[in-house]
């Protein structure tokens, strides 16, 4: 088999040559037509770079007097557990670890990795790639020891790809120069590979492709041209499951300070501020490719700038020495009809510098046509405007269902910008409209214990599934800069499970299907329905079934008690089998008599009667009971019961 080199097509060394002139000069063009060059603004100086050497002599880890309680800290009804503990769960006093990343097995949702920044010591900013994992969903962590002790490593950023292997991206800075690495685990954080070299440079994300199509497990990595280490072009891919790394390629409008996410149809998306002309704060813009998946093709993409009502920002109060957040981007991967929809969230000063009456909000952009175009930007926060609340570090993830869930720390209760807590929301119709804001940590101090660095990382992380997200963020509680973790979700009614979960399980109907439980909504677009006659407790006409002909049942059965229900559902069950059923129909068109193949055993039929978007009553069991309905799954219609009118 003919290898293919770096750029993605089978050539020898002289076709190499002549492809990359072609392409460097295209490059060329397109920067000097879309801003300068040569005498661009100064970056900002967020470059990761070992500033301190190793910390010397006695070490807080190596204290067993160094010690107190693993945190487990509590707001309403979520609970957050500390993540960077020793190997008997216990907090080691005097470290620090900030800015966390967090993986989800897709195929084992209990099994999750977190990584961070570890800080030996607050006397000392060298930092080292710590890592733990959970076999339990978060309740307890394991594996503290970071990856290659003694190197300088920042930035971390991690995935599961689609066979249950976990990849850790790493910032490292051997002989001045910023690179990536990436380790592998196979078995979910316990052990890792040596890592492997993926170019690279600063302020770095990676996903990778876990869809069904040719580009299933490409890892993408990508890192902003200002500090890296191949000039204008700043996104690799990996195509053998990250044994090695490619070329880097031109990402258009150099996407800087933001996150990169694959769609359903495995195309590439890359997030961030532009950086044309520099670091351009407040310029937001998303670039697409939908040739990146595609072993044999050189990845393409094309940008375009996402009005977000606002600058990214660095340096405020809250966190002195970072960003005040990055630009999130994520796609959504449902079956529905939001499916493929692309969404942008950042933290954002609408007024630069701090100028406004609220210093930062969260706003939030939607494209339908896969980033050609967005929307108008939605504020997430719903605090009063001109509170003079920070709302930063916002974070983004779209779940299995097509649900939005955000995230960012959030002032507005303590009023001091020192103060935050970590705060939730999320929507239910493409980001149009947001739920109710939520505080789901304690308040803490974000000045406190910086590890001879004036900052609390530069961003937080979350994973969403059907009903909740797994969180990781950074938090003071124990005085201390640590990583903690929590499961966030729905939660209207605030019983502390999931409205999915409520909806599911029927404790919570849901008459009109919009994923809220009817006892928080004031009013329900949606009309109830009644039962047919059962011959006991609804009079008229009971179900018959009658043989019409070789192979086919006649049903036959009387009107609903309730004259509103103008048409009929007809499920069939195996008889014995009493609370199992599936539909054979989910429409008589009205009629009330119906033909059904004959089924091959013994069997039963349900007939339900249906107002609009709605099913009635699926009858009584022997015992008098109502008759569960088949559920959210199974079912043709959400149900909304009537009362018949009595005997």
């Amino acid at each position: 088999m003919l290898r293919r080199d770096h750029r993605g097509a089978r050539r020898g060394r002289l076709g190499l040559r002549g492809a990359f002139a072609i392409a460097l000069s295209i490059v060329v063009a397109q920067v000097q037509a879309d801003g300068p060059t040569e005498e661009e603004p100064r970056p900002v100086d967020l470059q990761e770079s070992p500033d301190d050497p190793p910390a010397s002599g006695p070490l807080p880890r190596d204290d067993v007097l160094a010690r107190s309680a693993g945190g487990r800290v509590v707001e309403g009804t979520y609970e957050s557990v500390q993540v960077n503990v020793d190997g008997n769960g216990i907090n080691i006093l005097g470290d620090a670890a900030n800015e966390p990343s967090i993986a989800v097995d897709p195929s084992d949702p209990a099994s999750m990795v977190i990584g961070w920044r570890q800080f030996d010591t607050i006397a000392s900013n060298f930092r080292q790639a710590g890592v733990a994992f959970s076999t339990d969903g978060g309740s307890n962590w394991g594996g503290r020891s970071p990856l290659t002790p003694g190197v300088f490593r920042s930035d971390p950023v991690l995935v599961f790809d689609a066979d249950g292997n976990v990849f850790y991206q790493s910032l490292a800075v051997p002989s001045g120069s910023i690179v990536l690495d990436v380790f592998e685990s196979a078995n979910g954080g316990l052990n890792w590979s040596d890592p492997v070299p993926s170019f690279g440079g600063d302020k770095n994300w990676m996903d990778i492709d876990r869809t069904g199509g040719i580009g299933r497990n490409n890892i993408y990595g990508i890192w902003q041209r200002f500090s890296g280490c191949c000039g204008l072009d700043t996104l690799t891919r990996s195509t053998d499951g990250g044994t090695s790394y490619e070329t880097p390629v031109f990402v258009d409008l150099w996407p800087t300070f933001g996150t990169i996410a694959v769609g359903p149809d495995g195309e590439v998306y890359a997030s961030g501020i532009r950086g044309v002309a520099g670091q351009e704060f407040d310029t937001f813009v998303v670039s697409r490719s939908d040739d990146a998946q595609d072993p044999f093709e050189t990845p393409t993409f094309v940008g375009t700038v996402v009005p977000l009502g606002g600058s990214m920002a660095f340096g405020g109060t809250p966190n002195p020495g970072g960003l005040l957040g990055q630009a999130n981007v994520a796609v959504d991967h449902s079956t529905g009809p939001t499916r493929g929809n692309v969404y942008l969230l950042a933290s954002v000063d609408t007024f630069p510098p701090f100028s406004g009456p609220d210093p930062m909000d969260v706003h939030f952009a939607r494209s339908s046509d896969g980033g050609q175009t967005w929307s108008v930007p939605v504020r997430v926060n719903d605090d009063p405007p001109g509170a003079g609340s920070w709302h930063w570090f916002g974070a983004m993830a779209v779940a299995p269902n097509g649900r939005i869930d955000a995230i960012w720390n959030d002032t507005r209760n303590s009023r001091e910008t020192m103060t935050s807590q970590l705060f939730y929301a999320y929507s239910w119709d493409e980001g149009r409209t947001w739920s109710t804001n939520v505080a789901v940590s304690p308040p803490f101090d974000s000045l406190l214990g910086h590890p001879n660095q004036n900052k609390l990382g530069d961003y937080y992380q979350m994973v969403s599934d059907a009903d909740g997200a797994d969180v990781a963020y950074a938090a003071t509680f124990n005085g201390e800069q640590d990583v903690w973790y929590v499961n966030v979700y729905p939660d209207c009614n605030e019983n502390g499970t999931s409205d999915v979960v409520d909806i599911r399980r029927g404790p919570s109907p849901d008459c009109n299907n919009n994923n809220i439980p009817d006892e928080c909504e004031t009013v329900k677009s949606c009309t109830v329905a009644g039962a047919v006659p059962d011959g006991r407790l609804v009079e008229g006409k009971p179900l018959r079934v009658e043989r019409s002909k070789p192979g086919s049942l006649e049903l036959s059965w009387g009107a609903s008690c309730l004259a509103g229900d103008g048409d009929f559902e007809i499920y069939v069950g195996e008889l014995g089998v009493f609370d199992t059923y599936s539909p054979v129909t989910c429409s008589t068109g009205g009629f009330i008599r119906q033909q059904v193949p004959q089924p091959e055993g013994n069997a039963f039929y349900l007939v339900v009667p249906t107002n609009g978007t709605t099913e009635g009553s699926y009858g009584r069991d022997g015992s008098g009971a109502e008759r569960p309905p088949a559920g959210p799954v199974a079912g043709c219609r959400p149900q909304e019961l009537g009362v018949c009118p009595a005997r």
